[in-house]
């Protein structure tokens, strides 16, 4: 897993080339009378690749974790008895497993719920009970609920909606 030290690290060093590029002289002297500042090929250069680094690095860990979280998944989906909002055992053990690769750095996640009731509103309120549940979980698991947001889904439209089941996703820093 990509620390916050590595993604930190990344930061620097793409600082420390918009440094280098931005205290470099265009014309090799070292006259300061210029009047008119122009932009070097190579700074701008320097600080597209310093940019495009620290966005890669960002991307790279974010994907490491949700890498994580959909194999912890993938073994034991969290899933919930029709009208159900409760957690089985197997579900607060999955939880806790996403937990680990979300501790340690501030990336947020959205927890996506489904429920199905004749009454849409029902169903709404169940995927809401279902997501809050997990977001409980998560957050006494070490998650900070502010990284938390639940994203409940009554009665779904898509037919490949697992709907008694939740997802996981990282959706920032």
């Amino acid at each position: 897993m990509i620390s916050k030290k590595s993604v930190s690290g990344i930061a620097a060093v793409a600082v420390a080339l918009l440094v280098t590029a931005a205290c470099g002289s265009d014309d090799g002297s070292n006259s300061s009378a210029t009047t008119t500042e122009q932009t070097h090929p190579l700074r701008s250069s320097l600080a597209a690749t310093a940019s495009s680094a620290v966005r890669s690095g960002l991307n790279t860990a974010q994907q490491v974790i949700q890498d994580a979280i959909n194999a912890a998944l993938a073994a034991a989906p969290i899933t919930f008895d029709s009208g159900s909002s409760d957690l089985s055992g197997t579900d607060v053990a999955t939880i806790k497993v996403v937990a680990v690769p979300l501790k340690g750095n501030d990336a947020k996640v959205e927890i996506t719920t489904y429920a199905e009731d004749e009454n849409p509103a029902t169903a709404k309120s169940v995927a809401k009970a279902r997501g809050d549940n997990i977001a409980a979980e998560l957050e006494s698991a070490g998650v900070e609920k502010s990284r938390l947001t639940v994203k409940p889904q009554g009665n779904p439209t898509d037919q490949n909606i697992k709907v008694d089941e939740a997802k996981i996703e990282v959706v920032g820093s």
